[in-house]
């Protein structure tokens, strides 16, 4: 684990590198590292002033506005936060890099519109030619009450889990679910807290022993950056 004095050795080598640094590209990473450490330190005001100043310096850098959008997340301001995603996904579509614009579009913005309920939002943003796309579509609908046929199989690692939500909400068995998180780490974070949530709602509505998921609830790693989870946290902690 990485302790505090490591994190301020880090940023103290990038700062000092930053002085230093002429090349544009280096330079922009080394700020966003600046700001990824600030965050990781507890920082957040000196976060958000330095991802101010990089989006000032780069106002079409489609980095600057996703991190600032980051960081107003761990302070709650969600809809801001949700608008900042955004236009970096337009920025990267205007830039030539459809994949990071899609990538932003049914990650952190799909979240952020689904957590405010704003579904048919959700279906213009998982409207592309993708395996996470089409599960994502199956979700949307299934959350305004209709139903659309499920894609027969993913290869892509998180519409595979996702898809293993979806079958199991559309009557398969749930038994698979508590293998699937044991095995699903710290990546997507939000995803794997949507995939607890959501499985402990279908074992309850299947009458099955939900002790089994106090470990996983447990073993979550914070922060998790979306509106749910500190409701949801406290919620499932207590059960």
């Amino acid at each position: 684990m990485t302790t505090i004095g490591q994190l301020g050795r880090q940023l103290l080598s990038i700062r000092n590198r930053i002085t230093s640094e002429k090349d544009i590209s280096t330079l922009r990473k080394l700020r966003k590292r600046e700001i990824q450490l600030l965050t990781e330190l507890g920082n957040i005001s000196a976060a958000a002033a330095a991802c101010e100043n990089l989006i000032s310096d780069y106002p079409l850098w489609p980095a600057g506005y996703s991190i600032l959008a980051d960081v107003l997340c761990r302070t709650r301001k969600w809809k801001e936060a949700e608008k900042l995603f955004e236009k970096a996904a337009n920025l990267y579509e205007e830039a030539g890099n459809p994949d990071s614009a899609t990538r932003l579009r049914m990650g952190p913005v799909y979240r952020l519109s689904e957590a405010g309920g704003d579904f048919r939002k959700c279906l213009k943003l998982c409207g592309n030619d993708t395996e996470l796309g089409a599960v994502l579509q199956v979700r949307c609908n299934r959350q305004m009450n209709q139903r659309i046929p499920l894609p027969p199989t993913c290869t892509d690692w998180l519409a595979g889990k996702l898809l293993l939500l979806e079958q199991v909400q559309q009557g398969s068995s749930a038994n698979r679910l508590f293998d699937e998180i044991v095995e699903w780490k710290n990546t997507e974070p939000e995803w794997r807290w949507r995939f607890i949530v959501e499985s402990i709602d279908i074992w309850k509505g299947r009458n099955l022993n939900t002790d089994t998921w106090r470990k996983p609830v447990k073993d979550t790693v914070r922060p998790v950056l979306d509106p749910r989870f500190t409701k949801e946290w406290s919620k499932l902690s207590n059960d």
